[in-house]
This record gives structure tokens, sequence and C-alpha cells, in this order.
């Protein structure tokens, strides 16, 4: 379900389809992935696309760096959805101050975080490193100060006062309300150590490329006989790309499925992307530290379920993250020494 109800009626989509795209609608059936609200259109000649809704907010502009860093991808033979020009030769519409963008359907399935066997856990390594190499000459993507958005003193910081006043205010009625308390001391006490500890310099000597921002399964559509598609490049971005690579595995993996990583193939993961991008040893050395800075910090999940009891599956992240946490904080060495022992 898209995270702000369409404004789209059955007939404004024949409509807006006909005069934008010239195309005679036969069905439409309601997706409900995803933060948009999306639409699989099925027209005369049984020709099959997905139209997509964006929340209010969503400029055409970040349209236009999607569309041309996919555009880009297609060229370069990574499968990636194909958009449709509209009459006016422009890759979006607008509707009542919502962009719209059509794109040819993508047959295929999906998969949920952490169901992925060890064959679907390397191909997305494959692919991510794939699709890194290719980024590599891609020009226009900026790093939108993401080191100190989330990998910097500031940013833990910042982080810590939010768990504080969160353990403040958590609900009496909250059956969660010990477990909440203890998880945000846990991580606030790493948050503390990092902040202590942690050289922020070694940001800067880091393997910084485009990415795609938010790599992982949920990100992936499936066709055995066709091959696997990347989809969602809104938040394409200059970052560490090691960041990508760790995080991509903890969402795939089965064995991650609590937060707790098969460090074997963890390091599988890594050499398989290791075979198109060359990480460096700082990459290798903190590729565990990065990750856990980034997430360390978050009330993501434990603010929405105080709010909000029927968020169940915000719950259920925000426990798997903060048993990521304690993992990732409990083997960093071992994790670190591995990586540059087996990879370097």
């Amino acid at each position: 379900m898209g995270i702000q109800s369409s404004n789209l009626e059955e007939k404004d989509i024949k409509d807006l389809l006909k005069q934008n795209y010239g195309l005679e609608v036969l069905q439409i059936e309601e997706i409900n992935r995803g933060t948009a609200n999306i639409f699989k259109i099925t027209t005369i000649g049984n020709k099959k696309y997905i139209l997509k809704e964006f929340s209010e907010g969503r400029t055409k502009e970040s349209v236009i760096k999607e569309t041309n860093i996919i555009n880009y991808l297609n060229d370069k033979k990574i499968k990636v959805p194909i958009y449709i020009k509209s009459t006016k030769e422009e890759f979006y519409i607008e509707n009542k101050g919502r962009i719209i963008i059509l794109q040819e359907f993508i047959d295929g399935y999906t998969m949920k975080n952490n169901t992925g066997d060890y064959k679907k856990t390397i191909e997305s390594a494959t692919i991510l490193g794939k699709m890194a190499k290719v980024l590599e000459e891609y020009e226009g993507l900026e790093d939108e100060h993401i080191v100190e958005k989330w990998f910097s003193k500031k940013s833990l910081q910042n982080g810590i006062p939010k768990m504080i006043e969160l353990q403040k205010n958590l609900k009496e009625d909250n059956k969660y309300k010990e477990k909440f308390y203890n998880d945000l001391d846990e991580k606030i006490k790493i948050s503390k150590i990092l902040e202590k500890e942690f050289d922020f310099e070694i940001t800067k000597k880091m393997t910084f490329m485009n990415a795609h921002g938010d790599y992982s399964v949920q990100q992936l559509i499936y066709n055995d006989k066709e091959g696997t598609t990347v989809i969602d490049f809104e938040t394409a971005k200059k970052l560490p790309i090691i960041w990508e690579v760790m995080r991509s595995y903890s969402y795939i993996d089965k064995e991650a499925v609590n937060g707790i990583l098969n460090i074997d193939t963890l390091i599988e993961y890594v050499k398989e992307f290791s075979k198109y991008v060359t990480l460096n040893k700082y990459d290798l050395m903190y590729a565990p530290h990065i990750y856990l800075m980034q997430i360390v910090s978050s009330v993501f999940g434990y603010k929405q379920y105080n709010e909000n009891y029927e968020k169940v599956g915000l719950l259920e992240f925000a426990f798997f993250r903060t048993n990521l946490c304690k993992f990732l904080y409990e083997h960093l060495n071992e994790i670190s020494e591995r990586l540059q022992n087996e990879i370097l």
C-alpha cells in the first residue's frame, strides 16, 4: 500500500493513459507493494504495463534522475525496468500534483527479506558487483552528504538523545516496554563506544562509488528463465560501496533472518562482489563498523510501534536490526580480520 492514498479512480487511469500514451486499457489491477501506488495495466493487444503514482513530494527532477540511470544501465545490458515515454516525449506525467510514470511490466516473482538460499544470496552479490562496475563511468550522481547523515560522529551524537527521549516516552501499556528500554540501552552503549573509539577520518579512505542506494532483495524481481531485474533507483548516489555490500547481504540470506549473520557466507558474498570491483584495505577492515554505525542509533520501528501497536511489521524489523547491531559489535574484529585475510 502506498504511503498516500491514490487520487486515481479506474476512469482516471483509463483517461490518463489514453490521453498521454495512446493506450486503450482493458484491465486494471492494484498491486500492494512499496511506497508508491502501483497498478498493473493490461491494454488491447494484451500488452502489460506498470503504472506508478508517487506520493506528494516526489519531484519530476528525481524521476528524470532515475530514468537517466535506468536508461544508462539498460544500454549496458543490466536488467532494469523499461520506462515508457508519453506523447510529449517525457518519462513522466503529472496529475493533481502527483508524478506518474509508466513502465513495461516485468514478468517474475519477488522475495521477502531473509528468504534467499545460498545460491540466491551469491547471485545478489553478482548482480550488485556487475551493476557497480558499470556505474563507475556514470556521471551526475553526488554523495548527497551521506557521510554526515549516516557515517559521522555527529550522526551518532544526534541519534543518542532520540533513543533516550523514546525511553522516556514508552507507553505504559506497550507490552514490549521493558524490551524496548533494554534494546535502546544496548544501542546507546554501542553508539557511545563508537563515538569515542572510532576514527571517523577512515571514511575518507574508503571506496566511494556510484550506487543504487537501497539495493536489497526487495529491489529484485526474479525470472528463472530471463534473469533478475533491479528496480527503484530513486535513492542512487555516491556512497561507501562496502556499506551497500554488507547491507544487501544481511537482507537476503535466510540464515540471517534473526540478525545473526553467517560469517562464512558473508565472506563468500564479499568475495563474489570483489570479482567485479576492487575493494581496498579500509573497505574490508571497517566493513562491519560502517554498517553498524548507520543503523545503531536509529529508533525506526520502535518509535512507530510505540505510537501504533498495529505496526507489527516495523516492530519485527526493529528487533532484527537490534540483533544485527549486537552481532556486528560482538564480531567486529572477527569479520574485519577474515575479510582482510581472505580477500586482500
